[in-house]
């Protein structure tokens, strides 16, 4: 039989209870001590990192998570992830959307296109997650600032964290429900029970780069 294929999909529920969402950053700082004058340096690294939490179920709820933990293998499996909280944008994004132009490595902004080609004012709002890419190519990011479409309906997307890796124009972004590829940041999968056999399971997952 063969090897699970990846990245997975989650099981759609039960629904998590709390989400903690974190971007991981790598700076070197170096301080005089003479004059406290910094030095500051600043590295490729960035990583979404999150911590999940699932509400207690009962056995027939917590085998698709058991298996679902199982067939990621530790570090080695990857599965698809968005913030449960922002699956829906503030902003009116409409049609298919997709890159206008190519990004570059290094880009903070994305020039994207919708299939509408009309302006809309509030296409995009500050906070709103965009999915560039999908399957194990999918990348997650988060809007800077409001943007508005022009008549042709493109609109430049300030985003965090930057582009990493060349993306060809006509990539498809994803505006609702975005997601990303992660996996988990340790090798073993747990979960908890009790006397009356409510699971408890928890999720610690990292980015995958």
């Amino acid at each position: 039989m063969s090897a699970p294929t990846y990245p997975l999909t989650l099981p759609t529920s039960p629904a998590f209870v709390t989400s903690r969402w974190a971007l991981q950053s790598r700076t070197a700082v170096s301080t005089s001590p003479f004059t406290g004058n910094q030095q500051v340096a600043e590295f490729d690294y960035a990583l979404w990192t999150v911590d999940l939490t699932l509400p207690p179920m009962k056995r027939a709820a917590a085998v698709e998570w058991q298996a679902f933990l199982l067939q990621l293998h530790g570090r080695r499996g990857t599965f698809l992830l968005g913030d449960p909280d922002g699956a829906s944008p503030r902003g009116a994004a409409t049609g298919t959307i997709t890159l206008h132009t190519g990004a570059s490595p290094d880009d903070f902004t994305v020039d994207l296109v919708t299939s509408t080609q009309q302006s809309t004012s509030g296409f995009l709002k500050k906070g709103d997650w965009i999915q560039i890419g999908g399957g194990s190519a999918a990348k997650l990011h988060m809007v800077m600032a409001d943007t508005d479409t022009n008549s042709s309906g493109v609109c430049t997307a300030t985003i965090e964290p930057k582009i990493k890796s060349a993306i060809s124009s006509g990539t498809n972004v994803v505006v609702s429900s975005a997601q990303g590829v992660f996996r988990l940041t340790t090798d073993e999968v747990y979960w908890d029970t009790n006397v009356v056999s409510n699971y408890g399971i928890t999720l610690a997952c990292r980015e995958s780069a």
